[in-house]
């Protein structure tokens, strides 16, 4: 009779022990969710910026020489909306508590200020040279434009690397969004 007792009660045990282990920890979860937000957040708004610069120089050559440089202008001004948006977002993102989420909201700020530094830099720039692009530059101050966009993307992403926590890291790791969107590390 102990023998039936003892196969119910280690698989009672063997249960609950898939049940628990299987389960991810709140840790887990809430760090999958942080990077899963923040990284859409950041994709989303790369995404915006590429489709800004590239509607600011879509057919620029056969624009009138004068009317070339104000199209990237409007591409600035489109781009600094961009990241008004985004900064707007960061408040309401729902992050983890934490040392940790206090740290990434500062580094998404951080990253907003470097890229509209970057773009204010970019527009003085553009508006203290030659106001008419001739065709033979305008390859040049498109590239020029490309280049500046590029910075300011790189400014946005996070530096997760620099978090203690391996499983916070990991996180940032294992979600696709994420890819590209922040600076890339190896989870040591």
């Amino acid at each position: 009779m102990a023998r039936p007792r003892r196969r119910m009660a280690a698989a009672a045990v063997v249960a609950g022990c898939v049940a628990a282990c299987s389960a991810p920890t709140t840790d887990a979860t809430t760090d999958s969710t942080t990077a899963s937000v923040v990284c859409a957040g950041l994709r989303t708004v790369n995404n915006d910026v590429v489709d800004d610069v590239n509607a600011s120089v879509a057919g620029i050559a056969t624009e009138q020489p004068g009317d070339r440089l104000p199209r990237i202008i409007e591409g600035v001004d489109a781009i600094e909306a961009d990241l008004d948006r985004w900064a707007g977002e960061i408040h309401d993102l729902d992050l983890s508590d934490g040392d940790e989420s206090v740290e990434l909201r500062r580094q998404l700020h951080h990253g907003i200020a470097a890229a509209r530094a970057e773009l204010v830099d970019q527009r003085r720039l553009f508006e203290a040279g030659e106001q008419t692009v001739i065709d033979d530059e305008v390859q040049g101050v498109v590239g020029i434009w490309f280049n500046a966009v590029e910075k300011v993307v790189s400014s946005l992403e996070p530096e997760i690397f620099r978090f203690e926590r391996r499983e916070f890291k990991q996180a940032f790791l294992d979600e696709p969004e994420c890819r590209n969107v922040v600076q890339q590390f190896v989870n040591d």
